[in-house]
């Protein structure tokens, strides 16, 4: 009866934690297939994405907004492309994921797997206060601003490189008609206006 006991505790630990982990899932990104330098991409769970291919240099190839109530299927022809490397870009509300295409010869290989994953900062607005998390999981530099609504810079964080990072404000002390968040970090800048 012990046993079944501790068996069951750690059975339901460890579908709980299946669970949590599961429901952090944003979209997923599929190669459905590869042909030549044609590929084709399936994004699960994802009902409103911005995809974005760039080269080496980060100058933007292509971009396209796509939404779908259940899944999305994308292919692209990237037989005008020279040899190299290239990156398709997957953003949805929460993150920003990147993955590698490599076009060799008269093939085109994307990664299944994301080379990084951007967190998204999220706010919080309760009782007055403001609070703004976001993950740097490259623990880059990374600043918080705030500016009124004439542009006027009220409040600078300095440089953060914490990992994780969570900020609350007490906006009644910003006399303002509006202010505006800009937080930066893994070369990415997110703006957010209250």
């Amino acid at each position: 009866m012990k046993n079944l006991f501790k068996f069951s505790l750690v059975l339901g630990v460890a579908l709980l934690t299946m669970n949590v982990h599961a429901s952090d899932i944003d979209f997923s990104l599929g190669v459905k297939k590869e042909e030549g330098r044609i590929i084709t991409i399936v994004l699960n769970d994802a009902k409103k994405m911005d995809l974005s291919i760039y080269d080496v240099k980060n100058r933007l190839i292509h971009s396209e907004n796509v939404a779908s109530q259940k899944v999305i299927n994308r292919t692209y022809d990237l037989k005008d492309l020279p040899e190299g490397t290239y990156y398709l870009e997957a953003e949805s509300e929460l993150k920003i994921s990147r993955y590698k295409i490599s076009v060799v010869g008269s093939t085109a290989v994307l990664s299944e797997t994301a080379i990084s994953d951007i967190y998204k900062p999220v706010f919080i607005e309760k009782d007055g206060l403001l609070t703004v998390s976001f993950i740097n999981s490259q623990k880059s530099s990374a600043t918080i601003k705030i500016y009124d609504h004439e542009d006027n810079e009220v409040y600078d964080s300095g440089l953060l490189k914490d990992q994780k990072v969570s900020k609350s404000f007490d906006l009644s002390n910003i006399k303002s008609d509006g202010y505006t968040f800009v937080i930066n970090y893994d070369d990415k800048s997110f703006m957010k206006s209250f």
